[in-house]
């Protein structure tokens, strides 16, 4: 150990290294932290021409953090350059055959139909600036997904895909937690107070992080499971309870139907293998229901009120039905070609005073693009869910599949109250399960 240890020091690039970073940490210090993010900037930007594979990491790491709902420091063009950049690098890498492109034979049809549609719907489209942003964030998430497919290739990498978004949505959803009342003025006072007011972490909509969240659970529990240490297992734990914490301050309707659904699929699934580790939900479950605030509930009650009795007393959720029963219209009166786009937002002023896009993802895509677009894009998300079942038969690979399907199917739970097609969490996930997919078919024709 001691030669080993050794031998790491004597490598020279690992001297020059250490001996830049102290010298930058310094300097930023003494001069200015500027320096400190721009040394940070040089490193990525070496690292992503390198490897694509790391800006493909990094892109992850935007997409359920800081872009999660993909409005968010928009201005700063962060993640078109981050995206440019590694496609930049997977070029570099298919022209010196470091690399080769491979294309997901189970989506490229339904992607193909799907995204053509999409964007031939301008012709058809009211307002072409709608129009043009959609097609912006679709191209956007075709891109992630046929990065992230190109750069996995083996369980590990999926397992360190896992991490990466696991601790990237709880190191960003800490800093902000405890930033929000500032670090020196932390007391049980002032932890109250974040009940006051619907925390998002580093994302502007409370629904939109607590989807991000509630996919990144399943993850969790897997990287769980997998650890072999109890000290370092603990500590993904104490992550997994705080992720938890962070959904029931955001008092989102939408993050506790998505957790409770992936929570019942989860003891289904743990039930179905006889695993003993069922036991270990109890608890995660009963501190959501004991942590729920009063408000939770009075916001549930208005929920059910609406829903069942027409009361106007949550006129959030009226809204939202009136969009809904909006966008069903559109739907019904143009069933074949839909109004454009995003474009039901451009036509919502002809129903309500507040227009805006419908609040369910499906009926969103219904009444834009109609049957021709709604088909290809159910039946892309149905690829996601269906592709890991063959790797949930390989014992290797069931946990990590299952974890996949899990988030898959919080996402789409989450998506019948907001309109996000394109939202990159989504798309993470289906790129995942069409990755796991690929690594299942190579391992079975590797022992044939």
């Amino acid at each position: 150990m001691k030669n080993s240890f050794q031998a790491i020091l004597q490598a020279p690039r690992l001297i020059v290294a250490i001996c830049l970073a102290t010298t930058t940490i310094i300097l930023g210090i003494l001069v200015s932290p500027l320096l400190i993010v721009a040394a940070v900037a040089i490193t990525a930007l070496i690292l992503i021409l390198k490897d694509f594979r790391v800006g493909t990491l990094l892109v992850v790491v935007f997409g359920f953090t800081v872009l999660a709902a993909q409005e968010a420091l928009k201005p700063f063009h962060m993640l078109l350059l981050l995206t440019l950049l590694t496609m930049l690098s997977f070029f570099i890498a298919l022209v010196t055959r470091r690399a080769k492109f491979e294309s997901s034979r189970e989506f490229n049809s339904l992607l193909i139909i799907f995204g053509s549609w999409a964007f031939i719907s301008g012709i058809i489209a009211v307002d072409h600036k709608l129009w043009i942003g959609s097609v912006e964030t679709m191209v956007r998430a075709y891109i992630v997904f046929y990065l992230i497919y190109n750069s996995i290739s083996r369980k590990e990498d999926l397992l360190l895909a896992f991490k990466v978004i696991v601790l990237s949505i709880f190191l960003s959803s800490a800093i902000s937690f405890f930033a929000s009342f500032g670090f020196s003025a932390f007391s049980v006072e002032t932890l109250l107070t974040v009940f006051t007011q619907r925390f998002a972490g580093t994302i502007f909509d409370p629904n939109y992080f607590a989807m991000a969240v509630a996919a990144s659970l399943p993850l969790a529990i897997v990287i769980i499971l997998r650890e072999r240490t109890w000290p370092v297992r603990f500590v993904w734990i104490a992550m997994v309870l705080f992720l938890l914490f962070s959904i029931i301050i955001s008092q989102s309707r939408t993050g506790i139907f998505s957790t409770a659904v992936i929570f019942i699929y989860t003891m289904y699934y743990l039930g179905k293998k006889r695993r003993k580790e069922i036991f270990v939900f109890i608890v995660p479950i009963a501190t959501v229901v004991i942590l729920l605030p009063g408000i939770f509930w009075h916001r549930f009650a208005m929920f059910w009120q609406s829903l069942t009795a027409g009361v106007r007393a949550d006129m959030s959720m009226m809204h939202r039905i009136e969009l809904l029963n909006s966008a069903l219209d559109v739907f019904v009166r143009n069933p074949v070609f839909g109004v454009g786009l995003n474009n039901f937002w451009a036509i919502a002023a002809r129903y309500t005073h507040y227009p805006m896009v419908c609040h369910n993802t499906y009926l969103e895509i219904a009444s834009n693009l109609g049957i021709i677009g709604l088909v290809p894009f159910v039946l892309i998300l149905y690829k996601g869910f269906s592709l890991p079942g063959q790797a949930m038969h390989d014992s290797e690979l069931s946990d990590l599949a299952w974890a996949i399907r899990a988030g898959l199917l919080g996402c789409y739970v989450a998506i019948l109250f907001i309109s996000v097609p394109f939202i990159l969490n989504l798309w993470i996930l289906l790129a995942l399960s069409a990755a796991i997919f690929k690594i299942s078919i190579r391992k079975n024709e590797a022992e044939a």
